[in-house]
């Protein structure tokens, strides 16, 4: 695909040439998030182990780029989704009318529709956090997409609004979590920010202990390094570690941040991390930070109602010993056409594009 002139929109892929404007995009959209910058796309697919091919594209008209869409396809799986690894989905510019918002909508979701059908792809599936200025303000916790045609797979995720002073923070968190923080702070634990690049050695050392130790498969390493290259350098993950008394690194919080929305993205410790409540108070200093930074909303990650055994009923249960709420953490799936069901629709398919630049001129 390439740039072309006219009124005709265009779909062009996730190339260098696009990078700048696409992340320019992201970083102004109600929709943005850190899995949908170009840099996240390139990480994830610098994965081998997970085998993604990258489908991403954004959609044009008249030169101006009006959405993006991080896409990736796993052919393990038969499954697009948006992002491959890190939910993302469609991102609209800033500035558009309802009505043309739904437009763009419908055109991105129809030519990302359209490739995975072509591909076999089963599904496509996409993410929405919900610490985006579009997932907060979603009223009454609708899943907007369900008025593409998509089926409403949302589970629930435990968020923590920061606008109130650190004793009304401290006042939300359980009992026993504040005895986990005044244990570690007895042990000489430490907190501090760390310097990605100078920890993945270490961070992967104890990221491993600790998947090991839950029965659970570590994640390849190169996901980690991607992380130190791709979003620390521009401080969307920032990194938290705690240090017993003799300065060793025991315990690790990586935060994701962008504009109003922070979100508890990965952690390990050590077992004498976990002895001493250092995740406790890496876990509140890091809502501390993100609350000095101008943050609004703590995402604190997916959580299981009702669950409290096993990995995930434990780690449910540790989020929500900080406080907060429990938000739509929106999840869309759409079954795809199989390719021969789409054979005899070539005609449709070639005349799409014209159809939505006269479209997407209106008002």
């Amino acid at each position: 695909m390439t740039r072309s002139t006219g009124d005709d929109i265009e779909f062009l892929p996730l190339d260098a040439s696009l990078e700048a404007d696409w992340d320019a995009l992201v970083r102004d959209s109600d929709d943005g998030w850190p899995f949908a910058l170009a840099g996240w796309q390139r990480m994830i697919l610098a994965v081998e182990p997970w085998g993604l091919t990258d489908h991403s594209f954004g959609l044009a008209q008249r030169g101006k780029l009006l959405a993006v869409m991080p896409l990736q396809f796993s052919s393990a799986g038969q499954v697009l989704a948006s992002s491959g690894w890190g939910g993302s989905g469609p991102i609209v510019a800033a500035g558009q009318t309802a009505k043309h918002r739904r437009r763009v909508l419908q055109a991105v979701l129809g030519r990302a529709e359209k490739v995975g059908s072509d591909l076999g792809a089963k599904r496509l599936d996409f993410w929405l956090s919900p610490v985006t200025r579009s997932s907060i303000q979603a009223p009454w916790g609708v899943n907007p997409f369900v008025f593409f045609g998509y089926t409403d797979v949302s589970s629930v995720a435990q968020v923590i609004d920061l606008a109130q002073d650190t004793e009304t923070l401290r006042r939300g968190i359980a009992e026993t979590a504040r005895q986990a923080i005044r244990k570690a702070e007895a042990a000489g634990c430490v907190v501090e920010e760390a310097a990605w690049p100078e920890m993945v050695d270490t961070y992967y050392r104890i990221h491993v202990e600790t998947y090991t130790r839950t029965g659970t498969t570590p994640h390849p390493r190169a996901y980690f390094e991607g992380i130190a290259r791709e979003l620390w350098p521009r401080r969307h993950s920032v990194l938290w570690v705690a240090r017993d008394g003799r300065g060793e690194p025991i315990a690790f919080h990586n935060a994701l941040w962008f504009r109003d929305g922070a979100f508890y993205h990965t952690g390990c410790s050590t077992a004498e991390g976990l002895a001493t409540g250092a995740n406790y108070l890496l876990f509140w200093r890091a809502l501390l930070a993100a609350r000095e930074s101008g943050i609004r909303w703590y995402d604190c990650g997916a959580i299981s109602a009702g669950e409290s055994s096993g990995k995930l009923g434990g780690l449910s249960v540790f989020k929500t010993r900080f406080g907060g709420e429990p938000h739509r953490f929106f999840n869309c799936s759409k079954v795809l056409e199989a390719p021969a069901a789409v054979v005899g629709k070539t005609g449709r398919r070639a005349r799409i594009g014209g159809r939505f630049a006269a479209w997407l001129g209106r008002e």
